[in-house]
Protein backbone atom coordinates (compact mmCIF):
# COMPACT_ATOMS: atom_id res chain seq x y z
CA UNK A 1 0.00 0.00 0.00
CA UNK A 2 2.96 2.67 0.73
CA UNK A 3 4.27 2.21 -2.81
CA UNK A 4 0.71 2.64 -4.23
CA UNK A 5 0.83 5.89 -2.21
CA UNK A 6 4.01 6.95 -3.41
CA UNK A 7 3.49 5.97 -6.87
CA UNK A 8 -0.03 8.10 -6.64
CA UNK A 9 1.87 10.99 -5.30
CA UNK A 10 4.09 11.18 -7.92
CA UNK A 11 1.95 10.85 -10.15
CA UNK A 12 -0.04 13.84 -9.30
CA UNK A 13 3.20 15.71 -9.31
CA UNK A 14 3.91 15.07 -12.89
CA UNK A 15 0.62 14.96 -13.84
CA UNK A 16 -0.49 18.09 -12.25
CA UNK A 17 3.12 20.02 -11.78
CA UNK A 18 3.36 19.70 -15.30
CA UNK A 19 -0.10 20.36 -16.63
CA UNK A 20 0.15 23.90 -14.78
CA UNK A 21 3.53 24.88 -16.30
CA UNK A 22 2.28 23.96 -19.68
CA UNK A 23 -1.11 25.72 -19.23
CA UNK A 24 0.94 28.87 -17.89
CA UNK A 25 3.59 28.84 -19.98
CA UNK A 26 1.59 28.79 -23.29
CA UNK A 27 -0.47 31.84 -21.46
CA UNK A 28 2.69 33.44 -20.94
CA UNK A 29 3.62 33.40 -24.77
CA UNK A 30 0.29 34.61 -26.12
CA UNK A 31 1.63 37.64 -26.92
CA UNK A 32 4.55 36.89 -28.57
CA UNK A 33 4.98 36.04 -32.70
CA UNK A 34 3.04 33.29 -34.25
CA UNK A 35 6.37 31.11 -35.13
CA UNK A 36 7.18 31.37 -31.39
CA UNK A 37 3.49 30.60 -30.43
CA UNK A 38 3.43 27.50 -32.72
CA UNK A 39 6.59 26.35 -31.21
CA UNK A 40 6.02 26.63 -28.11
CA UNK A 41 2.52 24.76 -28.69
CA UNK A 42 4.50 21.69 -30.33
CA UNK A 43 7.00 21.60 -27.86
CA UNK A 44 4.10 21.64 -25.24
CA UNK A 45 2.15 19.30 -26.55
CA UNK A 46 5.10 16.93 -26.22
CA UNK A 47 5.65 17.77 -22.85
CA UNK A 48 2.30 16.75 -21.94
CA UNK A 49 2.05 13.87 -23.92
CA UNK A 50 5.22 12.25 -22.41
CA UNK A 51 5.03 13.57 -18.70
CA UNK A 52 1.50 15.03 -18.03
CA UNK A 53 -0.69 12.40 -19.70
CA UNK A 54 1.18 9.15 -17.95
CA UNK A 55 1.67 10.94 -14.70
CA UNK A 56 -2.12 10.97 -15.05
CA UNK A 57 -2.60 8.05 -15.81
CA UNK A 58 0.16 6.29 -13.33
CA UNK A 59 -1.91 8.46 -10.64
CA UNK A 60 -5.46 7.71 -11.49
CA UNK A 61 -4.08 3.61 -11.74
CA UNK A 62 -2.61 3.90 -8.10
CA UNK A 63 -5.10 5.58 -6.87
CA UNK A 64 -7.78 3.60 -7.99
CA UNK A 65 -5.93 0.34 -6.74
CA UNK A 66 -5.70 1.62 -3.31
CA UNK A 67 -9.37 2.33 -3.71
CA UNK A 68 -10.32 -0.93 -4.32
CA UNK A 69 -8.08 -2.56 -1.55
CA UNK A 70 -9.56 -0.34 1.13
CA UNK A 71 -13.50 0.67 0.02
CA UNK A 72 -15.47 -1.14 2.41
CA UNK A 73 -13.54 -0.23 5.53
CA UNK A 74 -12.59 3.10 4.61
CA UNK A 75 -13.21 4.85 1.27
CA UNK A 76 -17.19 3.99 1.44
CA UNK A 77 -17.68 6.15 4.34
CA UNK A 78 -15.47 8.88 4.03
CA UNK A 79 -16.94 12.01 2.52
CA UNK A 80 -13.18 13.37 2.18
CA UNK A 81 -12.67 10.77 -0.24
CA UNK A 82 -15.81 11.38 -2.38
CA UNK A 83 -14.61 14.94 -2.48
CA UNK A 84 -11.34 14.48 -3.36
CA UNK A 85 -12.37 12.11 -6.73
CA UNK A 86 -14.85 14.53 -7.71
CA UNK A 87 -11.77 17.17 -7.42
CA UNK A 88 -9.81 14.46 -9.63
CA UNK A 89 -11.95 14.16 -12.41
CA UNK A 90 -12.52 17.64 -12.80
CA UNK A 91 -8.60 18.02 -13.22
CA UNK A 92 -8.93 15.29 -15.91
CA UNK A 93 -11.15 16.84 -17.72
CA UNK A 94 -9.11 20.00 -17.72
CA UNK A 95 -6.23 18.18 -18.59
CA UNK A 96 -8.41 16.99 -21.39
CA UNK A 97 -9.04 20.73 -22.83
CA UNK A 98 -5.66 21.64 -22.40
CA UNK A 99 -4.17 18.66 -24.33
CA UNK A 100 -6.75 19.35 -27.14
CA UNK A 101 -6.38 22.91 -26.84
CA UNK A 102 -2.36 22.83 -27.41
CA UNK A 103 -3.19 19.86 -30.12
CA UNK A 104 -5.04 22.02 -32.41
CA UNK A 105 -2.01 25.25 -31.71
CA UNK A 106 0.48 22.96 -32.29
CA UNK A 107 -0.66 21.38 -36.12
CA UNK A 108 -3.02 24.33 -37.09
CA UNK A 109 -1.16 27.00 -35.73
CA UNK A 110 -4.48 28.32 -34.62
CA UNK A 111 -4.14 30.85 -31.44
CA UNK A 112 -4.61 29.75 -28.40
CA UNK A 113 -6.77 32.01 -25.26
CA UNK A 114 -4.17 33.18 -22.94
CA UNK A 115 -7.46 33.19 -20.45
CA UNK A 116 -8.55 29.27 -21.37
CA UNK A 117 -4.89 28.28 -20.36
CA UNK A 118 -4.88 30.63 -17.82
CA UNK A 119 -8.28 28.74 -16.54
CA UNK A 120 -6.80 25.26 -17.36
CA UNK A 121 -3.47 26.20 -15.31
CA UNK A 122 -5.51 27.72 -12.51
CA UNK A 123 -8.27 24.78 -12.19
CA UNK A 124 -5.21 21.91 -12.21
CA UNK A 125 -3.29 23.87 -9.45
CA UNK A 126 -6.39 24.20 -7.48
CA UNK A 127 -7.10 20.70 -7.88
CA UNK A 128 -3.76 19.74 -6.49
CA UNK A 129 -4.30 21.79 -3.50
CA UNK A 130 -7.47 21.05 -2.65
CA UNK A 131 -6.80 17.45 -2.90
CA UNK A 132 -3.76 17.87 -0.65
CA UNK A 133 -6.31 19.61 1.81
CA UNK A 134 -8.32 16.80 1.63
CA UNK A 135 -6.23 14.27 2.52
CA UNK A 136 -4.30 15.96 5.52
CA UNK A 137 -7.95 17.02 7.24
CA UNK A 138 -9.76 13.87 6.09
CA UNK A 139 -13.43 15.44 7.22
CA UNK A 140 -15.71 13.11 8.49
CA UNK A 141 -13.45 10.32 8.89
CA UNK A 142 -13.90 8.51 12.62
Amino acid sequence: MLLAKIVHVIGNIVWLGGGVAAAFAMAFLASESRETRLAAARALRKLVLVLVTPGMVVSLAAGLFMLMIDWSELYSKAPWMHAKLTVGLVAAAFSGVLTGKLRRAAATGEDVSANSMKLAGSVLLLSAIANVFFVFLRFGQH
